[in-house]
């Protein structure tokens, strides 16, 4: 399954709570000891004296993606009914007499019960991009233990889930090739077609499964490949098909705007990135060499993901992301030259601290004149938040202050991007609307 396990390694898929519980892991497993370099004695925090965070719920992010296309009731029924059809060809519960094998068996179960916590996620999702995303991977999930019952059941074998697989990829590349950049208001156009360019491209790009050597195991990893594959694919139709019923009559296509102001923008991006501060070279890293350093990577490492967007729309939308990170900072920049960013000694500066982020985050949805666009700007800001209370939830007992060093960076460069942000989409829509 592309995204979720149980565990994480058992089937090359992670889970958003494994890659939290991956992202934490080096974090929590240093040094337990309180004292300092030099034989110093750190000041300690009590883990109880943290904010309050349930250690055993799947965070999601403070700002959760969205795309300006209403979509169909009817679409979130028919995503459902696949899933729920999937699930009703398995035996429930899955007993030692259905699956001999243990560990095969838990696996099958684990991917049903995965489909399920889908749909409740689904119905409970703050927006409908959320929830999609949520109906994709339970329509996975469920795939996955149907196909490898199948196996069991039916003597199914792999040749027709790749064949199918092999013509959604296909069709994927015809709707791709034959994509038209219809729009009316070019922000608005930018944010569905990149949508659009990405989500064709990731299922283009999908992998087929390893060979497993349990047969049973290899089909049900195919039945997972080509339902994820077909599930990203029919929500672009539905997205595509909303977008251009929601356009007025006389509305004409957008691709040469979008591509002119994604060559505009990235020319912005390719000269703040000649700019950008050397990499700290401190032996041991504060504060302020870690975030700078951390954003400075991410700013720099894409720089070349604009330019090998996968469409206008696509880099449009990632120069725009870079340069709220290079605005960000430039900003964290002055705060370190300033003497302004250092480790917080006490509970409540913490608290303070990730108190900042979340406004800061919300504030830039709140105030920008364009929200959508600052909205898609904040996604990898609002996943450190994620990651930071991830951290947060699992200190115990008395805590060494460096230790909540990279959880500190996190909610700092949040905090930096979401005041940064709403800027920089003002001039990414002036950028627009100019071509």
């Amino acid at each position: 399954m592309n995204e979720e396990s149980a565990p994480a390694t058992d089937r090359g898929r992670m889970t958003r709570r494994g890659v939290l519980a991956l992202a934490g892991t080096s974090v929590l497993a240093g040094c337990n000891g309180l004292t300092g370099i030099g034989g110093e004695q750190e000041p300690t925090i009590r883990a109880s004296d943290l904010p309050d965070i349930d250690p055993d719920e799947d965070p999601d992010p403070v700002i959760p993606e969205s795309v300006p296309v209403d979509i169909a009731p009817d679409h979130f029924d028919a995503a459902r009914n696949r899933v729920t059809t999937l699930l009703a060809e398995l035996p429930t519960p899955l007993g030692p007499g259905d699956i001999p094998n243990g560990y095969i068996r838990q696996q099958l179960s684990d991917a049903a019960t995965d489909a399920t916590t889908g749909l409740n996620d689904a119905r409970n999702a703050p927006t409908g991009l959320v929830a999609l995303e949520s109906l994709r991977r339970a329509r996975a999930e469920a795939r996955y233990a149907a196909a490898g019952w199948a196996v069991d059941d039916q003597d199914l074998s792999v040749e027709p889930i790749q064949q199918e697989y092999r013509q959604t990829v296909s069709d994927a590349k015809s709707v791709r090739d034959a994509h038209e950049y219809v729009g009316s208001d070019p922000v608005r156009a930018a944010l569905v077609h990149a949508r659009i360019e990405n989500t064709l491209q990731r299922v283009i790009d999908s992998r087929e499964p390893a060979t497993e050597e349990n047969g049973l195991m290899y089909v049900a990893e195919w039945g997972e490949t080509a339902e994820s594959a077909q599930a990203h694919l029919d929500d672009v139709r539905h997205l595509d098909e909303q977008f251009t019923t929601s356009l007025p009559a006389d509305a004409g296509t957008v691709e040469e705007t979008l591509t002119e102001a994604a060559e505009s923008l990235l020319a912005d991006v390719r000269s703040r990135r000649s700019g950008l501060p050397s990499e700290p070279t401190a032996e041991e890293w504060d504060i302020p060499e870690r975030v700078i350093g951390d954003l400075r990577r991410e700013a720099d490492d894409g720089v070349a993901r604009v330019a090998d967007a996968n469409g206008p729309a696509s880099a449009v939308i990632d120069a725009h992301r870079r340069l709220t990170q290079f605005q960000a900072l430039d900003r964290l920049q002055e705060r370190v030259d300033d003497g302004e960013l250092s480790r917080p000694q006490s509970a409540e500066a913490v608290r303070e601290t990730r108190s900042t982020a979340y406004d800061a985050l919300n504030a830039a949805i709140e105030e920008s004149s364009a929200p959508d666009l600052t909205r898609a700007a904040l996604t990898s800001a609002a996943w450190r938040v994620v990651s930071a209370d991830w951290e947060l939830a699992r200190y115990e007992g008395e805590i060494a202050v460096s230790r909540l060093d990279t959880t500190i960076a996190e909610y700092t460069i949040a905090t930096a991007i979401g005041r940064t942000a709403p800027g920089i989409s003002k001039q990414a829509v002036e950028t627009l609307m100019s071509k």
